[in-house]
């Protein structure tokens, strides 16, 4: 009988078909909510999962929009009793339980402040749904297993329509082909005997370090999360420039990189890693989306069927597949109750 993971990691196409029906129509209503009051920006307040989606969602709007986007930290307004002004920004609030605490705290002290607020969410009857002035409905039908898989990349999708409401509906055409990759994705990834071989490696490890850039970082939060979550392994995410940037003296020997070029212009900066990580003699793991590019002779790759390909700005949403299933292949490999690891619960109440 196959785990509640693998049942939802397979769930993802017909999940993202749903979304883009049920928000297709509310694109405009969203877009004016988030222009309201004189928005020219957003701030995003998440945890977890949640938050490496909500970290795609800021960096589409730098890049498609040109406008200032912010995180918001829970703590200024839990601990210290302060909220920024945010006099030009729309605060969207990303939680696919929508029940935790401090996340509340914010998009309550925002409206509260007059500013405009959406929660992005799982379940729209949460406290956080209560709290904002507008919902988007993710509505993926329960997450049962601990590891956000489908309420990831619905989340991932649920931000780039926002990016694209407020693009005047520029980018729909594309998003539309987001169902179908992600099919391809989880299919053809799934048979792939270099998914094996990298999962092997990586059981064999207790470090690993996972490297994206621009839209790709947000796919290596997401997939370090996983690798830790689901089999133990510390996996700590970086863009290169972090990572040069003093912590590329522990990679090594024992420390196996996976690297996440993602596409477009920000992939070749993860790829000029390749001869430092040889100079180190790491493992290296690679999940390759875009044309094919030049390795190292030692560099396992794990390459998403053409069938899987969309526009750059949409690839984090398909690209973040090989990393659920590595850490699934992982886990099982170590051996893990993979519904169920390390005794974590499926919503954490932070405040």
């Amino acid at each position: 009988m196959s785990s509640l993971l693998e049942q939802e990691i397979a769930e993802q196409p017909e999940v993202a078909a749903r979304l883009l029906d049920r928000v297709r129509p509310d694109l405009a209503a969203y877009a004016g909510l988030l222009r309201s009051r004189g928005s020219r920006g957003l701030v995003t307040v998440a945890r977890g999962s949640s938050a490496h989606a909500a970290h795609l969602g800021r960096t589409l709007v730098e890049v498609r929009l040109g406008l200032a986007s912010g995180e918001a930290t829970p703590s200024s307004t839990t601990a210290y009793g302060r909220t920024p002004a945010w006099d030009d920004r729309a605060v969207v609030a990303v939680s696919q339980s929508g029940a935790s605490p401090d996340v509340v705290a914010v998009v309550t002290a925002a409206r509260a402040a007059g500013r405009p607020t959406l929660a992005v969410t799982n379940d729209p009857a949460s406290p956080l749904a209560r709290a904002a002035e507008a919902v988007l409905d993710l509505g993926c039908s329960e997450e049962r297993s601990v590891a956000a898989t489908k309420t990831y990349t619905a989340s991932a999708l649920a931000l780039a329509l926002l990016v694209v409401a407020l693009d005047d509906g520029r980018g729909l055409a594309e998003a539309q082909a987001v169902p179908d990759a992600l099919a391809a994705a989880v299919t053809g990834t799934a048979r792939l005997e270099e998914l094996e071989e990298a999962a092997a490696l990586l059981a064999a490890h207790d470090r690993a370090v996972v490297v994206g850039r621009g839209y790709s970082a947000a796919t290596a939060r997401e997939t370090a999360l996983k690798l830790t979550e689901l089999t133990g392994t510390l996996a700590m995410p970086f863009t290169p420039a972090d990572l040069l940037h003093g912590p590329v003296a522990a990679v090594g020997p024992e420390v196996p990189v996976l690297l996440l070029p993602g596409a477009g212009p920000a992939a070749a900066g993860v790829r000029d890693l390749l001869p430092e990580l040889a100079r180190r003699g790491a493992p290296v793991l690679q999940v390759v989306s875009g044309p094919e590019e030049p390795g190292l002779p030692t560099t396992i790759e794990v390459r998403l069927p053409a069938a899987a390909g969309v526009a750059d700005w949409l690839e984090p949403v398909v690209g973040v597949v090989p990393g659920q299933l590595l850490a699934w292949r992982t886990a099982e490999r170590r051996g893990v109750e993979v519904d169920h690891p390390g005794g974590l619960t499926k919503v954490t109440l932070t405040h």
